[in-house]
């Protein structure tokens, strides 16, 4: 029997964008996967995020050399086009890589699906790109307003079978604990939750038995050290671990709080239920995080205004810490 790989059918998604759209892509990939069980699947993308994505299940391959075969000339484009042998191309959101690409591809007999999501759709961009896959032949053709699956990466537990630096007792982490994932520096201070409100909600949750844990880059050291100083018994891991090991931190917490950023969507689709804190006189339905647990969007005019006592009690409203923290 041939078990050669170029026997199966060849799919290619591309893919470009911050940590937010990459979270939300986990949705059609995971779609496509399901589609096409037997094919083996390449995602062609940025390196920004590789370390993340070489783990997940839904891709034989990841290649993150997007920008060099894009940026070929259009000759070299278009003999690699007639040289490769993809059955299915699927546009994830690949933006002007995407489109040097697509012009070289009518010389080869591959079909190009573009399921990427458009600066002039309507609703959130995951009900958007569901119903193009659906448009496509992957399922439904419309969805009501958080209607379409939602990213996930519970994936992450296979890999924290095979490392124990994925699981949160790595960080210190034995019981149960809730993430605080703040805004950086490089967000404007009208943008940010003060960081004396998150050194008071820290206050707050191990006063009930919760342990707070400060994650995020380089940018929000500030909010982790001092939250860490002023309220003995949170724990800052800011600049500590990769995004792996961060989402093996959003499978098991029994919360998350944040600003609408891209880590916070990554722990939400980790599976982690989470209150969204975002300024302004409305609460942003179509750039909500999506996973499946409760997501709760807190907004006023300035994120000031959300006092601990209101977030306490949105996380009680999500179902914070009523689940197994230990056995997600």
């Amino acid at each position: 029997m041939n078990t050669d790989d170029t026997s199966k059918e060849q799919i290619l998604l591309l893919h470009d964008g911050d940590l937010i759209s990459t979270v939300r892509m986990l949705a059609p990939a995971r779609a496509i996967r399901e589609r096409h069980r037997k094919a083996r699947i390449t995602l062609l993308c940025g390196g920004e995020f590789e370390s993340l994505l070489k783990y997940c299940p839904y891709f034989n391959e990841v290649q993150s050399n997007l920008d060099q075969a894009s940026n070929k000339n259009w000759f070299d484009r278009m003999k690699a086009a007639r040289a490769s042998n993809y059955d299915i191309i699927y546009d994830l959101g690949a933006g002007e890589a995407s489109a040097k690409l697509k012009s070289a591809m009518r010389f080869a007999k591959t079909r190009w699906v573009d399921v990427a999501p458009h600066a002039k759709d309507e609703g959130h961009p995951i009900d958007r790109v569901a119903e193009r896959l659906g448009a496509a032949g992957l399922g439904p053709t419309s969805y009501p307003p958080g209607g379409a699956p939602p990213p996930s990466a519970e994936w992450v537990d296979f890999v924290a079978k095979q490392s124990r630096t994925v699981d949160p007792a790595y960080f210190g982490l034995q019981g149960q604990y809730a993430l605080f994932v703040p805004a950086g520096d490089d967000v404007i201070p009208a943008l940010r939750w003060p960081k004396e409100r998150w050194a008071s909600l820290a206050h707050e949750l191990i006063s009930m038995g919760i342990e707070p844990a400060i994650i995020g880059g380089p940018s929000a050291r500030e909010v982790g050290r001092y939250v860490a100083h002023v309220t003995p018994g949170a724990r800052d891991l800011t600049g500590r671990a990769n995004l792996v090991q961060l989402t093996g931190l959003g499978r098991h917490t029994g919360f998350a709080f944040g600003e609408n950023i891209g880590l916070l969507h990554l722990m939400v689709a980790a599976g982690a239920p989470a209150v969204v804190f975002h300024p302004g006189p409305e609460a942003p339905y179509e750039e909500a995080p999506r996973g499946p647990a409760t997501t709760v969007l807190m907004h006023a005019p300035t994120l000031a205004q959300i006092s601990v006592p209101e977030a306490v009690q949105a996380m009680r409203f999500a179902g914070g810490f009523n689940r197994d923290t230990q056995a997600a």
